[in-house]
């Protein structure tokens, strides 16, 4: 027998363990293994005892340790979804160009961090215990544990400055202890298997309140939130704040919104709130879910008012949403057919959001017009169903009466699906082969006035979440965590269809505003509620758009009157995170700022050197301003990015 290589395992406390079979060595290197103080020297693993933990552990898909980027040749984005390990240390970067002088910003990104967690397990081998060791990876590109980046930027100094941390090391600790992760409220993870049995529901104390690191919050992370005194927060999707030291990024407290207020009921809330500059009001909602109905509780806080207000209480169908729009006299909620399984009942339970809800094509997507004044729902339209993750803007027309509201739309929820931790690391496998086509979609809900009456008359009519759930088939067989029904024998949604419970409902019309398939959409803050023309966001390139299980690699700019791609920035096996649009500051009473005058940031994960760099572009010109090397690989994230802007 040829001799066997030794293979390091990763810990970086540990021995170099011999692979007494070839099968193994594959699957030792495929291991990723989180470095941690507390681990004991490496076990040497037969062949026998590596197959009795693997079938106990949930492995979700094959890691690649960090610390062996550079060795692998691959150059898609594979490397952009592994584990990150932070540094105490501040970093100076340095910068290739010239950043503006005005631009003198602390800007932030949240992203995912840790997908894989080494833990020991005792396993009975031969009559013996001993311990091995296996991994707990995070299942979905959003359940990952958050990893929070800050650079400064300073223009006149030409000098950006790094740092890092990740912030739930409690967590990981806890989930080492326990060998997974089961959430103890609902909406505490997008798609993961827990590792752990129903009972773990049932004996622990959900009542203890969680340290500040004990609950990971990676959905958004803002730089404000008014009313409320800290300098930086990070939210997930349920209803938790966490709020981080802006300058160290340690977490140094934990909220959930009832605890702002207590009229803000709910066991989840948006992980993207709305933020209105005229009146300096953050607007969100929570969910309240009931025996028999939903509630969704609008509220609205500022620093005028720290305790905040209920804005209205809405009764409509359960789903999941993501996000919401306003204007400055409407709330704009759209319920996408993303339904709940067994009437709510797995969500209730605290499983996971896609084991909760599942698509539903018969259903229509619903548009939910509320008076920002009075709380009460004006109007409803319905239109196709269809999936959507992010709005880029709604405003009024100049009647006030007409809203219109662009949005980032898919053909059904598959797209959440193909987000999985597998397919993103194993992308060859996902299905279906290429991520779903999205399209930009402006939506026209007319003459809110008129249709006012034919909410009052008929808006009791609208199903709760059960009813819903009812029509479509038993308790029993939609609480089965079976996928969505996509193109199969499930009846379809059709506007004209007659004797439906949304029959009385006026139609949302929309037109497609642009060809290309984008996500991550970014607009020039000031021109949030108002009519805008210039969008940004994530693309394809024309060599990597039909590639299976390609990723979005180009930065693109968008003209959504014209209906024209402007530009777009593309780097050989280079893949960005979420373009950041940043206005140049008005120097004074004169100087007009155009819509698309400032800068685009983002991280881009350069796969050809195993690093990333930050990219500020010109956002008119999309001209390369300046880039500068982390010295590191920061993992892709879906998240939204947040920045300050200082006084020079």
């Amino acid at each position: 027998m040829a001799e066997l290589p030794l293979i390091d395992t990763g810990d970086k406390n540990s021995d170099w363990e011999v692979v007494q079979d070839e099968e193994k060595v594959k699957t030792i290197q495929d291991l990723s293994i989180q470095d941690t103080k507390e681990d004991s020297a490496s076990l040497n693993i037969t062949e026998e005892q590596s197959e009795n933990v693997t079938e106990t552990i949930n492995l979700t898909s094959p890691v690649i340790d960090r610390s062996m980027n550079t060795l692998i040749p691959d150059l898609t984005a594979i490397k952009g979804f592994q584990n990150f390990e932070d540094t105490e240390s501040i970093e100076d970067l340095k910068i290739v160009g010239q950043l503006p002088k005005w631009l003198v910003a602390e800007y932030f990104r949240v992203g995912p961090g840790t997908y894989d967690i080494k833990y020991l397990r005792k396993v009975e081998i031969d009559g013996q215990i001993q311990n091995a060791s296996a991994v707990y990876t995070f299942g979905h590109w959003f359940d990952a544990l958050p990893l929070v980046n800050r650079f400064d930027l300073h223009g006149e100094r030409n000098s950006i400055t790094y740092r890092n941390r990740l912030t739930s090391k409690r967590l990981v600790e806890k989930i080492r202890e326990h060998h997974g992760y089961s959430p103890l409220h609902p909406a505490g993870l997008y798609m993961s298997t827990t590792n752990q049995t129903v009972l773990t529901k049932l004996i622990k104390n959900s009542s203890k309140a969680s340290k500040p690191d004990a609950e990971p919050c990676g959905a958004t992370i803002l730089t404000s939130i008014p009313g409320l005194p800290g300098r930086l927060y990070c939210q997930n999707y349920a209803n938790h704040i966490q709020e981080l030291d802006p300058f160290d990024l340690k977490p140094i407290k934990l909220l959930t919104w009832n605890e702002v207020n207590p009229a803000f009921k709910g066991s989840s809330s948006c992980p993207n709130g709305q933020y209105d500059t005229r009146t300096g009001e953050y607007i969100n909602f929570t969910m309240e879910v009931g025996y028999q109905s939903v509630k969704y509780h609008f509220f609205s806080i500022s620093d005028r008012n720290p305790q905040g207000r209920v804005i209205g209480s809405i009764s409509a169908p359960m789903a999941h949403i993501n996000t919401f729009s306003i204007t400055p006299k409407y709330i704009i909620l759209v319920i996408c057919p993303m339904l709940p399984n067994a009437g709510g009942m797995k969500y209730n339970w605290c499983e996971s959001i896609l084991e909760s809800f599942s698509f539903r094509q018969s259903e229509p997507t619903l548009f939910y017009v509320i008076s920002r004044e009075s709380g009460d729902v004006i109007a409803t339209y319905r239109s196709d169903p269809c999936f959507v993750f992010n709005h880029i803007n709604a405003y009024e027309d100049d009647s006030r009466d007409n809203v219109f509201i662009d949005m980032i739309c898919y053909p059904d929820g598959r797209i959440a699906d193909q987000l999985v931790t597998q397919y993103l690391r194993e992308p060859s496998t996902m299905k279906p082969p290429r991520l779903m086509e999205s399209e930009v979609r402006r939506y026209a809900l007319l003459h809110i006035g008129e249709e006012k009456l034919k909410y009052l008359s008929h808006g009791s009519s609208i199903p709760s979440f059960t009813s819903i759930s009812s029509r479509l088939s038993s308790v029993f067989k939609i609480g089965k965590s079976t996928p969505a029904n996509y193109g199969g024998s499930e009846e379809t949604y059709g506007a004209k269809t007659p004797n439906k419970w949304y029959s009385w409902m006026p139609v949302a019309t929309y037109n497609k505003r642009i060809q290309p398939s984008v996500e991550s959409p970014s607009i020039n803050p000031y021109y949030k509620m108002y009519k805008h023309s210039i969008m940004y966001g994530l693309g394809f390139s024309a060599s990597n758009v039909m590639k299976k299980g390609a990723m979005w690699d180009s930065i693109v700019k968008i003209n959504l009157e014209s209906k024209s791609v402007l530009a777009s920035w593309h780097q050989h096996n280079c893949y960005p995170s979420e373009p950041t649009f940043i206005p140049r500051p008005s120097i004074g009473a004169g100087d007009e700022v155009a819509e698309d005058e400032g800068v685009l940031m983002s991280i881009v994960m350069d796969a050809s050197k195993s690093t990333s760099f930050i990219l500020v572009l010109d956002a008119i010109t999309f001209k390369v301003l300046a880039t500068a090397d982390t010295g590191c690989l920061i993992p892709l994230s879906f998240s939204h990015g947040s920045y300050r802007l200082r006084d020079i």
